[in-house]
């Protein structure tokens, strides 16, 4: 075994309620396949499960990240569909480089297809470990997976596992119940499972010779003749299978995103004026190397912090020739696509528009519906207020038009 000098350290209970993580430090190097190959058809949607996002990211992110906190660690390697790999999509490799993923192969036409292919595409000096896991579980722990690591400094073969709670009963052809099994006999397998890098390569290759297609290592390595080590797992490692469970991910995962914007400019002579797409026929209107639309400037920024993606002066600096007098309403359309490739959308905006003159009190209903049309939001989702800066400063003598804006995103997938 070779040591490393960052190490992973834990004093979670191992299997039989033994505290295996705290009995030592692992300095196993060890690799990870990530399967992210399958097509979710149960979940539904024109989207691959894998590329189903969840917090912003596709949810193969979320546990290769995970792994990728621990040490010592050679490799983590994705798997995915073939069309997917050779289709252009523009956030994958940005995602990879922060998942840690060094990788991507494409997945076979079954589970045990695709980690074989993975694992084959390992390299020679992967490490004593190979780990798999399953990109539907994004919600594995890091300590849970130190475990099973530890767990796997003796052990042949290991996996997560957790216990089952319920009762759970044994129907006959008819559909009556038979017999009720002894729950403290069972477990619910999860991922990641793993085993020693030389002997699952063995095994897989066996399988493979022999026409054999095992739903995943644990009886892979059981039906050779290896002993599988468990080590029980946390109950939030589940596995998103149908869009009730992704809700119930994106409860437990997602933090809320709210964004403020502001934008400010100054009122020149000359209309019609200008805010949130809609044009008042005023002789005025705002400065700006676009059309001067302070509403829209403010909504987009707005939506961009609540991504956390840079902000409009970075999409769209004045320093653009392109961008001379351009429709912000093209922008917003802009920033929403990019919203979309990162699995966001509108939730809700607040607008507060500052202006000494013209008096917009009378316009605010015409401006709430071009909003709410432009950001696909009913009514009800969309505030557009208005007031005075009670004459001080440059806004209140008339000079200028501020414009503050709050919004929040929802996930989309």
């Amino acid at each position: 075994m070779s040591a490393s000098a960052s190490s992973i350290r834990s004093e979670d209970e191992g299997p039989q309620g033994t505290s295996a993580a705290s009995e030592g430090t692992n300095t196993v190097r060890f690799s990870v396949v990530h399967v992210a190959a399958g097509s979710g058809s149960r979940l539904g949607g024109s989207v691959r499960k894998g590329m189903v996002l969840l917090d912003g990211h596709p949810l193969w992110w979320h546990g290769a990240r995970t792994c990728a906190e621990l040490r010592p660690l050679s490799q983590i390697l994705v798997l995915h569909p073939e069309d997917l790999l050779s289709t252009r999509h523009e956030p994958m490799r940005a995602w990879m480089l922060e998942a840690g993923i060094t990788q991507a192969v494409a997945g076979g036409a079954s589970r045990q297809a695709s980690v074989r292919a993975g694992v084959q595409a390992l390299a020679e000096d992967c490490g004593e470990i190979v780990l798999v896991h399953d990109a539907a579980r994004p919600l594995v722990l890091a300590e849970r997976v130190a475990a099973l690591l530890l767990q796997l400094g003796s052990a042949d073969a290991a996996l997560l596992a957790s216990r089952v709670t319920a009762t759970v009963q044994r129907v006959d052809a008819a559909g009556f119940l038979s017999d009720t099994l002894q729950r403290d006999e069972l477990r619910l397998a999860s991922t990641p499972q793993g085993a020693r890098s030389d002997i699952l390569r063995s095994l897989l290759e066996r399988a493979a010779e022999q026409g054999r297609d095992f739903t995943d290592e644990a009886a892979l390595c059981r039906h050779f003749g290896v002993r599988v080590a468990l080590v029980e797992d946390a109950a939030s490692n589940i596995k998103i299978t149908t869009q009730e469970e992704l809700s119930v991910a994106r409860t437990l995962l997602e933090t809320p995103r709210v964004g403020h914007g502001y934008d400010i400019h100054r009122l020149v002579g000359g209309g019609p004026l200008r805010l949130g797409g809609v044009d008042i026929p005023v002789e005025l209107h705002l400065l700006g190397h676009s059309d001067g639309d302070a509403l829209l400037h403010a909504v987009i920024e707005a939506l961009l912090g609540a991504a956390g993606l840079p902000d409009i002066g970075e999409h769209f600096p004045d320093t653009d020739s392109a961008l001379k007098g351009a429709d912000s309403r093209v922008l917003l359309q802009r920033t929403l696509q990019e919203l979309r490739q990162r699995g966001w959308a509108p939730a809700q905006v607040d607008c507060s528009l500052i202006a000494e003159r013209p008096r917009l009190g009378p316009h605010k209903a015409s401006i709430k519906t071009a909003l709410c049309a432009l950001l696909d939001l009913p009514p009800e989702r969309v505030a557009v207020k208005a007031r005075t800066n009670e004459g001080l400063d440059a806004i209140g003598r008339g000079e200028a038009i501020a414009v503050h804006v709050i919004a929040t995103l929802r996930a989309q997938g």
